[in-house]
């Protein structure tokens, strides 16, 4: 994600994955890259939290559609068959570590 430019708005989405696995981080990330590719998202966007099959992605505002559909239209991770299902957005982090708390863990929280 490139630096912060004056001004720029964030979107911050909350999101599960569903596929009966535990994920790495990491393999997410690489899934993320790989289906990004190509698209208005690209890579302008950061994993702010991660707990396995829970996670809260940072994004410009402007392209919060363009990364919804991503996350929808992800189908694997890792080779593992799976689906993205977002829950919620904000315009705050705050508020999904709120709402999400049983989901994160202690230190992801602060």
């Amino acid at each position: 994600m490139p630096s912060k430019v004056p001004g720029e708005k964030y979107r911050y989405i909350a999101f599960r994955i569903e596929g009966g696995s535990s994920f790495a981080r990491s393999d997410f990330l690489s899934a993320l890259l790989h289906d990004s590719r190509g698209t208005e998202l690209n890579d302008f966007f950061r994993i702010t939290v991660f707990e396995g099959d829970f996670g809260i992605l940072k994004v410009p505002h402007k392209l919060k559609e363009p990364a919804l559909s991503v996350l929808s239209s992800m189908t694997s991770v890792a080779g593992t068959p799976c689906k993205v299902v977002t829950l919620k957005t904000s315009g705050t982090i705050r508020t999904l570590k709120e709402k999400y708390s049983e989901l994160i863990g202690p230190e992801e929280r602060d």
